[in-house]
């Protein structure tokens, strides 16, 4: 039995589901790829997974792959294919083109290209040449690039096969069905109804109930294409009729059977009576009009339905890009997500949520988080069981709060600091980030030194009433006291606009307090209230550990050296010396304070006060360890240069391996969140980027905070 060459292409995130389910249909030689797998199988199977699969958004047949560098390449891999084995001269054809190649600027001449390819096979093997039909063509050719490589496949069922044929228009944001039925199969639907098929699925965001019909069908075995009238195998030279009918009749009497012993029922709601009356339409169009009961409802009031005592939650939860309309959703996300917990302890719940913010205002607790593309945008499935709220949240003797968002902010700073405890026990850290704009609504960063909370408010949106993010600082500060415990005088806030929430707290001014924190060996100056910053950046404390593990007998040299924190670090791990430059006479006058507080040699460790870029320029001693972290934009009166981080890194790390002793290596860091690495400089030194391993677990939920690399000059 002659076996046929299949790929079938699927959502991003759900491969693996995808080569199971083609397993279980029959398919062989299973290989997993981006957004898809490739398989073999027979005509019968190709048959079956064609039409039963639920998840691919697409089912080809592979004819010709290879390495393509010019649009010729191109041709001659499609002039391979004995195109008249698969539709005849009568047939007319389309082409579609998807993915890039340098080959190409234009997927439209990629198309062209193959087309031409087409024709000029049957010209030569018949002297004409076959129809072009965009519209309702016999064969539609797929053509996949990708980089320098390109497969050429025919399309066995014709059309996307998300497009079950029961949708009804009118639904402004549906998710596409194979989506929606790869949710159901990873939040174990299937197992959960093989256990008790007397289950409920309730979708409480249900639009136009695509969710409930999946999770329907799927409960009565009935295949994906079920409703579909054509399909282009049927005009596919290697058809065969009588192997298709016998198939088709097999799985359709069990779908007959499976809908006739159903005892898995449907509940869903929307706040809107009109898409609910659009959902009525859908499930009559699906046949399931009866296993299915709507309401129209506010999600935040679902209750569980009277008569079942377990089941699955499944919702497609409303998102957007705009971050303003996020901010719009986080009540909704939470409400929704505090009802679930008080009213389905023991269900099992699949959320499609717009972004991992999103995900995490609901606070249910995930067994699972997964990145799952929805047509183009990235969204977070979370799945799990659901458990009950904590006792201490619901106790009457937790503590009052001004607002449910002081209560909420609270709530997500204790649940920090007990992720971070163990950590910042075993790492013996005094001072670290417990909070960084957690819930978006409530936009700061809290900062631990000592027994004192820094904290620096991020400027709302400019669509934010003054008065309304005026009082979620309050609600925010609150929080946060009442989390430490910690006394007015000890709550330092520095705000990105002129209002203030309360005159008790420490504001921004010249007070010159400075007091002492420690970190490893090291202790530091540092002044919570004169400065934009502290002193001491605190997602640095893994960059001055690597610091001083690698100074040892080291010159070391500290570019924009701030107030010298990395070279207490290097000093202390055992640099024979360094050099650290900065043009603020106030940060060299701090440095001086953090050298002298360490009983640092400054005869060995010299202080510079100079223009970096200038003092690179005329240096002529070598360094065998540099650490260069420059700020993203400087215009100092002192100096006639204007410094841009993204335009001139590439002339300072030159300067820098100028500088640099045989063996050498040079630590950069920068703070630009969209900062890209010049290519020039892996062209002339090695680059290793350690950005993921420098972030510390307490800055871990900005992995944008700064960019670090190692860089070393070729050997």
């Amino acid at each position: 039995m002659s076996m046929l060459r299949l790929f079938a292409s699927c959502a991003r995130g759900l491969e693996t589901l995808l080569a199971k389910e083609l397993a279980a249909l029959g398919a062989s030689a299973i290989k997993e790829t981006v957004a898809g797998v490739s398989c073999e199988a027979s005509l019968a199977e190709m048959y079956r997974i064609g039409y039963c699969a639920r998840l691919p958004s697409r089912w080809l047949l592979r004819l010709a792959e290879g390495e393509i560098a010019t649009p010729d390449d191109l041709y001659e891999l499609a002039r391979t294919v004995s195109w008249h084995e698969h539709f005849a001269l009568e047939g007319r054809f389309a082409i579609h083109v998807s993915g890039k190649s340098p080959a190409f600027n234009d997927t439209r001449f990629a198309m062209l290209r193959v087309k031409d390819a087409v024709a000029d096979n049957f010209r030569d093997r018949t002297g004409e040449r076959p129809s072009v039909d965009s519209d309702a063509p016999d064969a539609l050719i797929h053509v996949a690039l990708k980089g320098s490589k390109a497969a050429v496949a025919l399309d066995l069922v014709g059309g996307a096969l998300h497009e079950r044929g029961y949708r009804q228009s009118g639904h402004e944001a549906p998710i596409k069905e194979n989506l929606a039925a790869g949710l159901l199969v990873r939040a174990g639907w299937p197992q959960m109804v093989a256990e008790n098929p007397q289950i409920a699925v309730v979708d409480p965001f249900c639009g136009g109930a695509t969710l409930l019909i999946e999770a329907l069908w799927m409960a009565a075995d009935v295949p994906a294409q079920y409703l579909r009238a054509e399909f282009a195998w049927s005009r596919w030279s290697g058809h065969d009729a009588s192997v298709w009918d016998e198939v088709r009749r097999d799985i359709d009497a069990r779908a007959q059977d499976g809908l006739r012993a159903l005892k898995a029922r449907g509940f869903g709601s929307d706040d809107s009576a009109k898409t609910i009356a659009l959902a009525k339409r859908t499930l009559q169009a699906a046949g399931l009009a009866g296993f299915v009961q709507l309401a129209v409802a506010d999600s935040r009031t679902v209750q569980v339905p009277a008569g079942f005592s377990h089941g699955l939650v499944v919702a497609n939860l409303p998102y957007g890009e705009r971050l303003g309309f996020e901010r719009d959703l986080m009540p909704v996300h939470r409400e929704f997500g505090a009802q679930l917990k008080r009213g389905f302890v023991g269900w099992r719940f699949a959320l499609l949520t717009g972004s991992e913010a999103l995900a995490r205002a609901t606070e249910v607790r995930a067994e699972r988080i997964q990145k799952i593309f929805n047509g183009t945008i990235e969204c977070k499935l979370i799945t799990g069981t659901l458990s009950a709220p904590t006792v201490a949240a619901t106790t009457s003797a937790a503590p009052s709060f001004r607002s449910p968002g002081a209560e909420m902010v609270y709530n997500r700073i204790l649940k920090n600091r007990r992720n971070l405890k163990r950590w910042l026990a075993r790492e013996n850290i005094t001072c670290y980030r417990v909070y960084d704009a957690d819930l978006p609504e409530y936009a700061a960063a809290i900062d631990i030194y000592n027994d004192r909370l820094h904290i620096q408010e991020y400027a709302p949106p400019a669509d934010i009433p003054a008065a309304k993010a005026e009082e979620r600082l309050k609600d925010l500060v609150f929080a946060a006291r009442r989390a430490f415990e910690a006394p007015a005088e000890r709550i330092y806030l520095k705000q990105r606009r002129a209002q203030t929430p309360d005159d008790q707290y420490r504001r921004h001014d010249q007070s010159k307090e400075f007091f002492n924190v420690t970190e490893g060996p090291g202790q530091f100056s540092v002044n919570l209230t004169d400065y934009l910053d502290t002193g001491l950046f605190l997602d640095g404390r893994l960059i001055r550990s690597w610091i001083a593990a690698r100074a040892r007998g080291t010159r070391f040299l500290n570019l924009f050296s701030y107030t010298a924190s990395a070279t207490v670090a290097a000093a202390l791990g055992g640099a024979r010396e360094s050099t650290s430059v900065d043009l603020s006479p106030t940060y060299t006058a701090w440095a001086e304070r953090n050298l002298r507080l360490n009983n640092i040699d400054l005869r060995r460790h010299r202080l510079v006060e100079a223009d970096v870029v200038r003092w690179l320029v005329g240096a002529r001693d070598p360094f065998d360890l540099i650490y260069v972290d420059p700020p993203t934009f400087s215009n100092s009166k002192r100096t006639t240069t204007v410094f841009d981080v993204q335009r001139d890194h590439a002339d300072l790390l030159y300067g820098c391996l100028q500088r640099l002793a045989p063996g050498g290596s040079i630590l950069f860091v920068c703070n630009l969140r969209r900062f890209k690495l010049d290519p020039a400089i892996e062209q002339i030194a090695q680059v290793e980027d350690v950005t993921h391993a420098s972030i510390p677990p307490d800055f871990a939920r900005d992995q944008r905070i700064h960019r670090a690399y190692w860089v070393r000059a070729r050997t």
